[in-house]
């Protein structure tokens, strides 16, 4: 036995070198990345001659896609430049890099130049020419996307953790990482062994440095790294044990204090902690400020309410500080509290706008808070300075300024895109008996938000006392509003719609254990949405899809698959999960092909896929989109079926 594993384990060797040797061999020929070993601040650059590839002669332009990268500040594709023959990428490495793979590819992707079939070009992070960590963690990371449908994924991966911990033995993710690997094919006393050892893995970091927030952060990743998410609270709770009064066990006391449902009781429990408030352990104070403020607001105290607002808007340059702010103002109006001060406020957010933290935010202790890259930034900061005029718009109405609110509803209406503040902009209107500027208003909130029950009837109210009665001629106006709408998604979708086919090799079953068959997909728009009952972000988005699925469920030609995708699933949770919540009512299915997301490029769910009728993938939605998808999902579904006729 040990002979074969021996065996077993130099043919796996074998075939590994011979999976990176065209990464290192062939590369030349075609691509090249220079500096061969870059450090953190280097220019990159990255040379590609089509001429010495398969790409048709003239083709271009080329893109670089990082498939798995850390550069959170870059693209994930970014264009090439032509330099006579050769394209090239140059590009800084960021301070906090390591490494990274990518493919090159002509706009549509249907050239793909990578390094070989099972792997891509990549890109390693050195300092003073040694190898720094993190590097091969991140390649263990990045062999699911480079090699989709290899038999070893978890033994490369496994392969390379290993390397990593042989350079960097305190490397603590990659020692968990490891851990939970070896885990997946050990027996469960085995796994029971490798679990306490993680545990104590985790323990050992927590015990390195109990009081540092950062650290701390790194504890609760381990847990959630080894499936023991319960333990979270458990080692909160031994710092408020072990340091009650230190900064981070006033933080940590005051979080499990804002969970208690009476909140009369938490101001009191607070005032109690504040008594111990001291020089090193005051910043931890901020969360109470918040509270007391918000507690007082909701309760009309605005004496009380005044005394916090100081202390919660004198905040360091941390770019979460917008949102609250935000919050802020919109809390003040709601309640029509310290309109003097929303006002302020307001106009200093206003000020302040291209500041709003619409992306992700990373904290490097080296370069401080980055902004992830968003190509949709602009829109969505215009978004939200929209949101903050009409904002003032509505404070100065309640201070009894009606030109002036008048005056900024004008300018925020264009591009306001929140349907409650329209409908707040329009029912002010009303008040001010001018229904003429109301409707405009109540037409872009219906275009945004279509679905919407009470904005529907808030505009069918309007057009009825302004003279349109008729119950045919009140239809053809809405079904008038649904084409502007779509059409603005049209537009989009011209841009973004695919035709990528679906496997033909299916294995699917539904919750009666019966096979979905590629008939049943035939000249229907279909709708796969991609979910698991461990995925939270996937079962908040069923009452939207739910929605959508309600209004075509009688439609023969549209069928939705809301498919388990089997990850961390067997057929036996999807079914109790699916009898347990019958307030779903479309039929739930199970895929049964551990490769179907491989070959489909699935690396995270919710994921939906819309296909025409002739099964071709037209469009992808990734992520949970909330309310939006009501609309979005709608859209598509409309555009496959006009594109059709």
């Amino acid at each position: 036995m040990i002979k074969l594993y021996k065996q077993a384990s130099l043919l796996f060797r074998q075939a590994l070198l011979l999976l990176l040797l065209p990464a290192t061999l062939g590369v030349q020929a075609q691509v090249s990345i220079s500096p061969q070993k870059a450090a953190a601040g280097d220019t990159v650059t990255i040379s590609f001659d089509p001429g010495k590839s398969t790409a048709a002669p003239g083709a271009g332009p080329f893109f670089v896609d990082f498939n798995y990268s850390n550069f959170y500040e870059f693209p994930s594709r970014m264009a090439m430049q032509q330099e006579g023959e050769i394209w090239r990428l140059r590009f800084k490495l960021p301070a906090y890099a390591n490494f990274s793979c990518f493919t090159i590819a002509d706009k549509d992707k249907k050239f793909v130049q990578q390094a070989s079939d099972s792997s891509q070009y990549e890109i390693y992070v050195y300092k003073q020419g040694k190898l720094i960590a993190g590097n091969y963690l991140g390649k263990s990371y990045s062999v699911p996307v480079q090699d989709k449908t290899s038999d070893h994924i978890l033994a490369t991966q496994e392969h390379y953790l290993k390397k990593e911990l042989s350079l960097y033995p305190d490397n603590y993710e990659a020692q968990l990482r490891l851990i939970v690997l070896q885990m997946k094919n050990a027996g469960p006393a085995q796994q029971e062994r490798l679990l306490q050892k993680g545990l104590a893995v985790v323990e050992q970091k927590f015990r390195s440095n109990p009081l540092f927030e950062g650290n701390l952060n790194k504890v609760t990743m381990g847990y959630l790294i080894l499936g023991q998410n319960q333990k979270v609270d458990s080692i909160r709770q031994v710092v408020i044990d072990e340091f009650p009064n230190k900064k981070i066990g006033i933080a940590y006391r005051l979080n499990k204090l804002f969970r208690e449902q009476d909140s009369t009781a938490v101001v009191a429990k607070i005032g109690q902690l504040l008594g111990l408030k001291t020089a090193d352990n005051e910043a931890a104070y901020g969360s109470a400020y918040d509270y007391l403020f918000t507690y007082y607001v909701r309760h009309g105290d605005s004496v009380q309410a005044k005394k916090y607002l100081p202390l919660i808007t004198r905040w360091e340059q941390d770019p979460y500080k917008w949102r609250a702010y935000n919050q802020y103002v919109q809390l003040l109006l709601d309640h029509k509290l310290m309109l003097q001060e929303a006002s302020k406020l307001n106009l200093y957010l206003l000020d302040s706008v291209a500041a709003y933290p619409v992306s992700l935010i990373r904290y490097f202790p080296e370069t401080g808070y980055l902004v992830a890259h968003d190509p949709a930034r602009a829109d969505k900061i215009a978004a939200v300075k929209a949101e903050i005029i009409a904002n003032q718009g509505l404070i100065l109405a309640q201070l009894n300024q009606p030109e002036a609110a008048r005056d900024w509803f004008t300018k925020s209406i264009p591009t306001l895109k929140s349907a409650a503040l329209l409908r707040a902009v329009a029912m002010q209107y009303q008040q001010w008996n001018d229904p003429n500027s109301a409707i405009p208003a109540l037409e872009a909130a219906y275009r945004y938000a279509p679905f919407d029950a009470a904005t529907r009837e808030l505009l069918d109210k309007a057009i009825i006392k302004n003279g349109t009665d008729n119950a045919a001629e009140r239809q053809a106006y809405f079904s008038k509003l649904d084409k502007q709408w779509k059409q603005a998604y049209y537009k989009e979708f011209q841009n973004i719609i695919g035709s990528t086919p679906f496997p033909e090799d299916i294995s699917i079953v539904d919750m009666d254990k019966k096979p979905l068959l590629k008939t049943e997909l035939k000249d229907k728009i279909v709708i796969i949405d991609f979910w698991a009952t461990w995925c939270k972000p996937c079962i908040a988005s069923f009452p939207y899809l739910h929605q959508v699925y309600k209004k075509y469920a009688d439609d023969p030609q549209v069928k939705f698959v809301v498919l388990n995708s089997g990850s961390g699933n067997s057929w036996d949770d999807a079914y109790k999960w699916a009898k347990a919540n019958p307030e779903f009512d479309f039929t739930f299915y199970y895929n049964q092909d551990k490769k179907l997301s491989s070959k489909l490029d699935i690396t995270s769910i919710p994921t939906t896929l819309i296909l025409d009728k002739k099964g071709n993938i037209r469009f992808r939605k990734v992520g949970f989109e909330g309310e939006k998808l009501l609309q979005s999902l709608d859209a598509m579904i409309e555009y496959l079926k006009e594109l059709e006729d």
